[in-house]
C-alpha cells in the first residue's frame, strides 16, 4: 500500500483542524509500521483507536462549521456520516470475524478517504477557517 504524507497542500487554515489531519497521517504512518514489522501486534485496538479517532474528528469539524456559519454544513455532514456508516461496518465486520476484515484494506480504506476528502471537500470550508 502507498502511503500518502502530510503536506501543506492538505492545510485547510483552521489550526485545530489541521492538527487534527496532521495527527490522523501520523497515526496511518505508524498503523503502516506496526503491520510492516515481522510479527505485528494485534491489530484490534489499532483500528478500534483509528475509527473511534476519526468518528471525533468529524464531530468536532461539523461543531466548528456550525460555530462559524459554513453554508453547505449539512451537506458536508452527509458526507461525513456516509463514511461514519462504511468505516462502522468494517469495525464490525473485524469484530464480528478478524479475517473478514483485513487491518491493511481498512487502512488503506481509511487513508484514501481521507486524503481525498480533505483535498476535495474540506477544502471547500477554507475561505470560513480564518473567522
Amino acid at each position: 500500500m502507498e502511503f500518502v504524507e502530510w503536506t501543506e497542500k492538505f492545510t485547510v487554515g483552521n489550526p485545530l483542524i489541521d492538527a487534527y489531519h496532521h495527527i490522523f497521517f501520523q497515526m496511518v504512518e505508524e498503523f503502516r509500521r506496526a503491520m510492516d514489522e515481522e510479527v505485528p501486534p494485534p491489530m484490534g485496538d489499532r483500528i478500534e483507536f483509528l475509527v473511534d479517532y476519526t468518528l471525533m474528528h468529524f464531530d468536532s469539524e461539523e461543531r466548528w462549521m456550525a460555530k462559524v456559519g459554513y453554508p453547505d454544513l449539512e451537506a458536508h455532514k452527509q458526507v461525513h456520516q456516509a463514511f461514519r456508516d462504511r468505516i462502522e461496518a468494517l469495525r464490525k465486520s473485524y469484530k464480528e470475524d478478524p479475517g473478514s476484515v483485513g487491518a491493511e484494506q481498512l487502512l488503506h480504506t481509511v487513508q484514501d478517504w481521507f486524503a481525498q476528502h480533505i483535498l476535495g471537500t474540506d477544502m471547500e470550508f477554507k475561505a470560513y477557517a480564518h473567522k
